[in-house]
């Protein structure tokens, strides 16, 4: 993983928003915001991931006070727990979250086995973004939660493509496109608990599973 002295703050897109209900393109777009905000001014050092989720969620607090005013953790759509002590996710841990995501998401939203089967290869296996994307747009979906969360998936896909493609940036990625699709299924997992905290746990996911990236 690039590390933060190659990063240029001045690359961060200064943003405010007073309408915590962001649509799935803005979900993205504060993703990488998170993620650069750490990156940049997370000191280094290395942390375990309750520690990187701290610090994730006083960076955002501290630039997007308005944003995240009133934020809490959600207690429901948390599936980051059981990796709480580890320095980094790797692919066996990614794929517990995973599991684990979808058994509670299943139980209280309209989300078919097929649809979580359907996301869990696809963020798990190695293929091309642009593989990825047609995959999702020629899914047919069965329920507007699942829309609502392929959407959130889509856009967050993208837009952590972009942040670790950003060649300007320094942020070239070394890891496969897995492990991109890592940031969109934790974004898109977390998307129930409220689109804050979608941008958090997708931010957090994204940084330890880039921990794991040699």
């Amino acid at each position: 993983m690039s590390k933060t002295s190659s990063i240029d703050n001045s690359n961060i897109e200064v943003k405010q928003s007073f309408n915590k209900e962001l649509d799935a393109q803005q979900i993205g777009e504060y993703h990488n915001i998170a993620v650069n905000l750490y990156l940049n001014y997370g000191n280094g050092d290395k942390k375990t991931v309750k520690e990187i989720e701290q610090s994730v969620i006083n960076l955002m607090t501290e630039n997007y006070p308005s944003l995240m005013s009133g934020f809490e953790i959600t207690k429901d759509y948390n599936f980051l727990t059981a990796a709480y002590n580890d320095t980094s996710i790797n692919q066996q841990r990614l794929e517990q979250i995973i599991n684990s995501a979808f058994l509670q998401i299943s139980a209280n939203k309209n989300i078919t086995t097929e649809f979580s089967n359907f996301i869990k290869n696809l963020t798990l296996e190695d293929d091309s973004i642009s593989n990825k994307l047609k995959r999702i747009d020629s899914y047919s979906i069965q329920s507007s939660d699942e829309s609502e969360l392929l959407n959130t998936y889509r856009e967050v896909l993208i837009a952590s493509n972009e942040l670790w493609s950003n060649r300007s940036s320094g942020m070239k990625i070394s890891c496969s496109s897995g492990v991109i699709a890592a940031d969109a299924v934790g974004a898109a997992t977390g998307l129930f608990g409220g689109p804050l905290w979608s941008i958090i746990q997708g931010a957090v996911v994204s940084i330890a599973v880039n921990e794991d990236c040699e």
